[in-house]
């Protein structure tokens, strides 16, 4: 059996780094895991980080992930502290835009992503769709890398909103309305109800339905984003941080310390109640959107 990486270094294509990311921590299996920011600390706190002592005994190997690490690739205290290696029982990964140089070379793996070409989305997106439990068709294929406009982040999005639909049925010509291609994302309603902030997601509701907006692709977005707080919620226990850009990641656990664990399970919960009673024409995807946001706005503090 290959044994697993313990030094990575990865940067570029956004998405695609992440999705490297998350497999390598979870080839290591259960570990105790520590996440620094570049940006934030030098490399003081990461070697610091790297020779702290385990949290419990047989607990296995400690993973530092350093995120935003381009601003230490130079640093010449790391990259010789590096050059054998990361200390017994610990793995390090850097990632980051564009990292290059001594960091990058002296660790067991390094990739740069560049940006997926045409290709290469299809092979991602055919990857995605299986991982997602979804059947393969070639027009579904064609949808979603028209749809992504090139970016790799966008087509796994796309993918989760599609597998929404997964064990429903979906005829062939909606396939095409799941996806945005130029519209914009309801950024403004998504934020209120990460933020908590009900009213301000109720008015920005409001004038997304006014603007034509169809509200069966809002409410998607909302599953979506309460799935993606339950998650950021989950990081903050330990759990991998998932896929995305660190600037996304890092309000989205900003956003998800408003709720607790118990609270967006029962959101979600309650969205998947609402999205079967729209499904068997028992409710209307608008008023359903207004009943989650006004149930938010009466549990908040």
């Amino acid at each position: 059996m290959e044994e697993p990486v313990r030094f990575g270094v990865y940067s570029g294509d956004a998405f695609l780094v992440e999705r490297t990311l998350r497999r390598r921590l979870a080839a290591l299996g259960e570990v105790e895991r520590i996440v620094l920011w570049g940006d934030e600390v030098g490399a003081a706190e990461v070697l610091d980080a790297l020779g702290t002592p385990l949290l419990f005994q047989g607990a296995g190997l400690r993973s530092v992930v350093v995120r935003r690490a381009d601003l230490l690739a130079g640093d010449q205290r790391l990259i010789q502290a590096l050059r054998g290696g990361p200390p017994d029982g610990v793995a390090v990964f850097f990632v980051g835009e564009e990292i290059k140089g001594p960091l990058a070379t002296a660790a067991d793996e390094y990739i740069h992503f560049k940006k997926p070409t045409k290709a290469e989305l299809r092979e991602l997106a055919v990857e995605l769709m299986r991982e997602a439990g979804l059947r393969v068709h070639g027009f579904v294929v064609d949808l979603l890398v028209e749809a992504c406009g090139g970016d790799a982040m966008r087509l796994a999005k796309e993918v989760e909103k599609l597998a929404l639909w997964k064990g429903g049925k979906l005829r062939r010509e909606a396939i095409s309305e799941l996806f945005y291609f130029a519209e914009p994302a309801p950024f403004g309603f998504l934020e209120g109800i990460g933020w908590r902030d009900a009213l301000e997601a109720l008015r920005e509701l409001t004038q997304l339905l006014k603007r034509g907006w169809d509200p069966q692709r809002i409410f998607f977005l909302l599953v979506s984003q309460v799935r993606a707080l339950i998650l950021a919620r989950a990081a903050q226990d330990g759990e991998p941080i998932p896929e995305g850009p660190d600037w996304l990641w890092r309000r989205r656990l900003q956003q998800a310390r408003n709720f607790t664990k118990k609270e967006l399970l029962e959101y979600l919960s309650f969205l998947q109640e609402l999205d079967l009673a729209i499904k068997q024409g028992r409710m209307d995807p608008e008023y359903a959107l207004y009943l989650f946001t006004l149930r938010l706005a009466l549990e908040s503090p």
